[in-house]
């Protein structure tokens, strides 16, 4: 999620930018057709053709330079023009515009005029822009104001505009920070029914929106949020076709919707955009069962250079080829770093079980719980891997199909190990059947049924 520092830093007011102090006194030289315009509307003031013409040269100019000369040009031409014709919607809201412009540059704002001025104009409240509220945020010394008074000061903006986007998107990011999850969900919906189509709201709320479907797919139904969210992401690869980020959550997608090749190929375009997807990318060959690629991206790194999450995925693709020793090989490099899962132990754990290592198994669990802290379930699963639980215990524990579908796997891990291999695959098509496409477990037992039916 973009971070409420980033937001402020690229969007304060809609369609605003920070307007520099002149470096030099002397002033831009009209052109011949701006000294005409101007003078045939101070000879014509009942027609404003001459003065709109002018007008628009003059914003045109000052959004090319962002000067404090240009500014002042064009914010009087505006006024003047806004004066002539007051039913000028493009006119008012020009003026006005440039007037939190001049607020900005001259930390000077008379609140309580723009406010009066703001109430006798509602076409200013059914489009985007700021409520003179939202100045109190722009010119207040930072230091001076909490977290409390920014959301309440977002708040007021929102209830004085309800279009002003850039509220909803800092004021979403709050609570996105403070895990307050269902509000800053709600807030760019809201933002998204107002302003359908606007990639400023989709970029963070499709986010929002697949760490959701991520927390919901275990519990129920999020194929109309799956259907939404890969419609939104096309709009947003569309729009945006070298965002190399885009690319990868319309991968993500793709894989939750069970669409695995076309997974691949988006995946794969990031990747084309940015190196930081390499592994991502193997993650999706993954999921698409193409071990050999897989293989070559892990031949091609150290295995020190390998950071949590491709180590992760190696100690699965491992296990899936059933490459044992790889497999706790990367598993002894991933317990050396901090931001480790119990899945990654657990797991890494069973690769040495594989090899008849019961020591080393019990040691490698030993070093990597000491640095987690595990759930209630996990510890049940825990509790299977070291025989103190039944498989029938642990899957009257198990509270819905992601839980059913590590239990599965746990247990067609400790049945191989056991030599008992028709029922190992009893538990892989299982895991199979349930299509948990978000869990590395599906991946896995898909493959490891693969791998069993090319070997034979």
């Amino acid at each position: 999620m973009k971070t409420i520092y980033t937001i402020l830093l690229t969007m304060l007011l809609s369609a605003c930018a920070s307007t520099k102090k002149d470096t030099a006194p002397t002033t831009p030289i009209a052109t011949s057709d701006e000294v005409q315009l101007a003078n045939s509307a101070a000879i014509y003031p009942k027609d404003t053709v001459a003065l709109t013409k002018l007008a628009k040269i003059r914003l045109q100019r000052y959004n090319a330079e962002k000067t404090v000369y240009s500014l002042k040009q064009a914010l009087e031409t505006y006024q003047e023009l806004f004066k002539r014709q007051p039913h000028n919607n493009d006119a008012l809201l020009q003026f006005y515009r440039l007037n939190l412009f001049k607020g900005l540059a001259t930390q000077n704002y008379d609140f309580a005029h723009w406010q009066a001025f703001y109430q006798q104009q509602p076409f200013l409240k059914s489009i985007d822009i700021a409520p003179p509220v939202y100045m109190e945020f722009l010119l207040a010394n930072k230091n001076d104001l909490s977290r409390d008074d920014y959301i309440n000061i977002l708040q007021k903006s929102l209830k004085a505009n309800p279009n002003f986007v850039n509220a909803y998107l800092v004021l979403s990011a709050i609570y996105a920070e403070q895990e307050k999850t269902h509000l800053a969900l709600f807030l760019l919906e809201t933002a998204n029914n107002n302003s359908p189509y606007n990639t400023d709201i989709l970029d963070p709320l499709n986010e929002l929106r697949v760490d959701q479907i991520f927390e919901r797919s275990c519990k129920g139904d999020v194929s109309d949020a799956l259907k939404q969210t890969f419609e939104d992401y096309k709009l947003l690869v569309k729009n945006a076709p070298e965002n190399a980020y885009y690319h990868m959550q319309l991968s993500t997608v793709l894989r939750l919707m069970g669409r695995m090749r076309m997974s691949v190929f988006s995946a794969k375009k990031a990747a084309s955009i940015s190196t930081d997807f390499q592994g991502a990318l193997a993650e999706a060959q993954f999921w698409a069962g193409n071990q050999k690629a897989i293989t070559e991206f892990f031949e091609a790194k150290n295995i020190q250079s390998l950071d949590t999450l491709d180590l992760y995925l190696g100690i699965l693709a491992n296990l899936s080829d059933f490459n044992w020793q790889q497999s706790a090989e990367m598993a002894e490099e991933y317990i050396t770093h901090n931001d480790i899962s119990f899945y990654g132990i657990l797991y890494g754990a069973y690769a040495y079980k594989m090899l008849g290592e019961e020591a080393l198994a019990k040691n490698m669990l030993n070093q990597g719980l000491a640095k987690i802290t595990i759930k209630p379930w996990q510890q049940q699963m825990l509790n299977f891997a070291n025989n103190k639980i039944s498989a029938e215990q642990l899957m009257t524990e198990s509270e819905n199909t992601c839980q059913q579908t590590e239990a599965y796997y746990i247990q067609g891990l400790s049945d191989l190990q056991s030599g008992k291999m028709d029922i190992f695959k009893e538990q892989m098509n299982k895991i199979v059947d349930q299509k948990v496409y978000a869990f590395y477990e599906y991946a896995s037992a898909k493959n490891m049924l693969k791998r069993l039916k090319t070997t034979n």
